[in-house]
């Protein structure tokens, strides 16, 4: 009998606190100055429900993430995405991790919760060996282009295995789902 997909329910964003809440607890708790420059970090919820009679295994961190500023998509994937290189950028350091992932019993929900950063770095052509990066903001999230990646068993931490061996042993475990969603505020009890 074959594994039935994972269904991707829905998504909310929680959103950071008002600057005039951020220096209202500053003031409060007696934090530096220096700290009110630091932005709070939203958290991305996302519902997902496992079908079959079986636990799945899902991945519960974000492999890598992009966001279009024209349109608002925040693309997140919790799943092996390797993004191509921009010309003139040779990778010299591969280092693949094994995600966090979270267990979904058969027939259940589960809210996984996903950091999203403040700002999105873009690798660019530098001078020199070193690599260079522009860093942009991530603003309003009308959409989130979603890729989950589940399997049947956990994935395990690579034993002794090369940083290749690591990745396409990543590609190869399980199956991933795709959707693209408009977001929710978060309620009180997600957050």
């Amino acid at each position: 009998m074959s594994m039935k997909q994972l269904k991707i329910l829905g998504a909310a964003v929680r959103r950071p606190a008002p600057v005039a809440q951020a220096r209202t607890a500053q003031a409060q708790t007696g934090e530096a100055e220096t700290a009110r420059s630091v932005p709070e970090q939203r958290h991305l919820f996302v519902e997902v429900e496992n079908p079959n009679d079986k636990p799945i295994h899902v991945w519960a961190g974000p492999s890598t993430y992009d966001y279009d500023s024209s349109s608002h998509v925040l693309t997140m994937h919790l799943a092996e995405h390797t993004p191509s290189l921009p010309p003139g950028i040779t990778m010299i350091s591969n280092h693949p991790r094994t995600p966090a992932q979270v267990t979904v019993n058969a027939k259940s929900r589960v809210k996984i919760k996903v950091p999203v950063p403040a700002v999105v770095r873009r690798r660019v052509p530098g001078k020199g060996l070193g690599m260079s990066f522009v860093e942009e903001p991530i603003g309003e999230i009308e959409r989130v282009d979603l890729h989950v990646q589940y399997a049947d068993e956990p994935l395990q931490q690579p034993a002794k295995e090369s940083p290749d061996e690591h990745r396409k042993r990543l590609q190869a475990h399980g199956q991933v789902v795709r959707a693209t969603i408009k977001p929710t505020p978060s309620t009180e009890k997600e957050q």
